[in-house]
């Protein structure tokens, strides 16, 4: 019987960075075409970049989990992460950060997403690598 194992599957997925590139964009836009459709190219890649590495800072390391993490970041706030509900889902140990981003609509509460939305600042794109951190 033939095997194929997930690292198999993620090299067909995304063989390099560009590919991941590639992917992460397609989702944004895909997800979030409203928010992005004026926002030049060269411009949207440099925030999907940004969003790409706040995905790894958090643990995220396949393609897919990367793109979920920056749709997410997109749609409800650059830094949706940082929320107290949101923090404590995507540090539970007892799953992978796939699984965990899967989990957030089921365990942060709608009145948490809300106040997430209401503090979407803009300017985290503008501020680099450095914003992540924070």
């Amino acid at each position: 019987m033939l095997v194929i194992r997930d690292a198999q599957i993620q090299s067909f997925i995304a063989q390099n960075e560009h590919d991941v590139l590639e992917l992460v964009c397609q989702a944004v836009f895909e997800a979030c075409g409203e928010r992005v459709k004026d926002i030049q190219e060269n411009r949207l890649i440099d925030m999907v970049n940004i969003g790409m590495d706040t995905a790894r800072m958090m643990g995220a390391t396949r393609p897919e989990d990367i793109a979920a993490f920056v749709v997410l970041m997109f749609e409800f706030s650059p830094t949706f992460y940082r929320d107290q509900f949101v923090s404590t889902v995507l540090n539970d140990p007892s799953y992978p950060i796939g699984d965990l981003i899967a989990q957030l609509p089921e365990r942060v509460p709608a009145e948490a997403w809300d106040a997430i939305c209401e503090d979407y600042d803009p300017a985290f794109w503008f501020r680099g690598k450095e914003a992540a951190a924070q």
